[in-house]
């Protein structure tokens, strides 16, 4: 039989505004919401006092709580996603390359039994494959001798080892070859994203044209704006089929150029993402990242040259840094961290909303927007406070 669990007495983060409901999943479904509900044989959590929105979901992710996904063993995803709902994170995307062509083809092969696992923990969605296929003048965290020119037969190869669960590439579309890439990973269902990129506007423009629907971490490892040449920022800003990342640690970005972006995204088109390390939620300052040592300090981790290569704040600061540097409400804070991002791995059909028939992937925030409890298809994963389960 299913385990069924009551949710009661929370304030829903609904897109129409704060309702207080009860809440009713079924298995890993979401079946019932309304006032005071019942339901013979469920187990009770009281949500008395918390703000339950839809479960964060992290499209560009590199590990973290000490698990890296730069591996070959699988245990490194599942150790991961069993450490990620403690931040609220209920799915992600496994973002990840290898040094070559064959440990790229090795990594994916080896990891892909970890999609889609029905496990409680958070869901792996697929993959990210930010790389090989980036401008070395714009390489960021990635060794320049890590990164080539597009080949579509390349990408297909990577997509059979990943038995097509590749969802998103990132890609640089001034390369040679770009414009057959778009192609090859639009047919083969993923997400074509522009990223780690010396484009301009025309190259940028064209790119989009072509199927590319997506910018990796804007304003990161990219043409910066110009006032005589807008690079990809200034055409993905502009184009109203484009959904953009942004990390929000503060760091990555600005605050005033987060807000800034916001002003020109909305609150439909605007990604937050971690970009987050192994680093990330330890105690540890310092590892290796894409073969080269790196430091963690200021809420990033940094190359030795002082290059930033990912983020080390969770995904619930990220939705905390939100709320506070954009000025937005929670239900929108929301669509940054759940709902536009599912849309990007593929899976807006079940996740990143509350509504009857979607997967019961929750997380519940205190006052303070620190995560109380979270829940991964109908189960309770992380509990802050074990006595509000009946």
């Amino acid at each position: 039989m299913p385990n069924k669990l009551l949710i009661k007495d929370a304030v829903l983060a609904l897109p129409s505004g704060p309702s207080r409901c009860d809440l009713l999943c079924d298995g890993h479904r979401i079946v019932a919401i309304g006032r005071n509900l019942e339901a013979d044989g469920a187990a009770q959590f009281n949500a008395n006092g918390l703000t339950v929105g839809p479960g964060f979901v992290d499209v560009h992710v590199h590990g973290g709580g000490g698990h890296t996904f730069f591996s070959t063993d699988p245990r490194e995803v599942t150790a991961y996603a069993a450490w990620a709902p403690r931040n609220g994170v209920t799915s992600f995307l496994v973002s990840t390359v290898g040094p070559n062509a064959d440990e790229t083809e090795q990594i994916l092969s080896s990891l892909e039994p970890a999609v889609g696992v029905h496990s409680p923990a958070a869901e792996v969605l697929g993959f990210h494959l930010e790389g090989p296929f980036l401008n070395p003048d714009r390489c960021g965290a990635f060794h320049p001798d890590m990164l080539r020119e597009p080949v579509r037969e390349e990408f297909l190869r990577y997509q059979e080892a990943a038995r097509g669960h590749i969802r998103q590439v990132t890609f640089a579309p001034e390369l040679p070859g770009a414009e057959s890439l778009v192609a090859a990973i639009v047919g083969s269902g993923a997400v074509a994203a522009i990223g780690h990129t010396d484009a301009t506007f025309e190259e940028a423009q064209a790119a989009f044209d072509a199927g590319a629907r997506h910018v990796t971490h804007l304003f990161n490892a990219m043409r910066p704006l110009h006032q005589r040449e807008g690079g990809v920022i200034a055409a993905a800003l502009l184009r109203e089929d484009a959904t953009c990342e942004l990390v929000c640690d503060g760091v990555h970005v600005a605050p005033e150029v987060l807000r800034l972006a916001y002003r020109a995204l909305g609150p439909n088109r605007m990604v937050v993402v971690t970009d987050n390390l192994h680093l990330a939620g330890t105690a540890d300052q310092a590892g290796r990242f894409a073969g080269m040592d790196v430091e963690a300090e200021g809420g990033v981790a940094r190359r030795t040259d002082g290059t930033i290569v990912g983020g080390v704040a969770t995904m619930d600061q990220h939705f905390r840094n939100a709320v506070k540097i954009l000025g937005i409400d929670l239900p929108t804070a929301f669509r940054l961290t759940s709902t536009n991002p599912a849309r990007v791995a593929g899976a807006a059909k079940r996740k990143g909303v509350i509504d009857r028939g979607y997967d019961a992937d929750l997380v519940m925030l205190d006052s303070r927007l620190e995560v109380a409890a979270t829940v991964c298809r109908g189960d309770i994963v992380y509990a802050a406070d074990h006595g509000r389960r009946a």
